[in-house]
């Protein structure tokens, strides 16, 4: 299974487990992951997991800014929608994240070539 560890100056503090198809993250108690911090806004960004159009076992995860005040970013470029690989680091707004897999669970970077 997939999750998104909290970390504090790199030190992992909680660990949230990407069990649904889709994880609200945000200021507002009503999100999967709640955020307290003021720079968060109250429905920040969303985690998707799809499974991948090609290849059955394996699992595709985005991360989408949903018109944030202070931003989404993934490893220090800001996104709009990103798709995430393994130990991607997360921030929102303020507060920082990373991607972790364990090695039951595949996530792909697909490359299609049409013609």
């Amino acid at each position: 299974m997939a999750e998104l560890q909290l970390l504090v100056d790199d030190v992992v503090v909680k660990s949230f487990s990407l069990d649904k198809t889709l994880i609200s993250i945000g200021r507002s108690p009503n999100n999967d992951i709640v955020i307290d911090e003021d720079a968060v806004s109250g429905e920040h960004a969303k985690i998707e997991l799809i499974p991948n159009e090609l290849m059955d076992d394996l699992i595709d995860i985005f991360i989408e800014d949903l018109g944030s005040t202070n931003g989404t970013f993934v490893n220090d470029e800001p996104v709009q929608r990103q798709q995430l690989k393994n130990f991607d680091y997360i921030r929102i707004a303020w507060t920082d994240f990373k991607l972790v897999t364990d090695k039951n669970v595949r996530i792909g970077r697909t490359s299609v070539i049409a013609q």
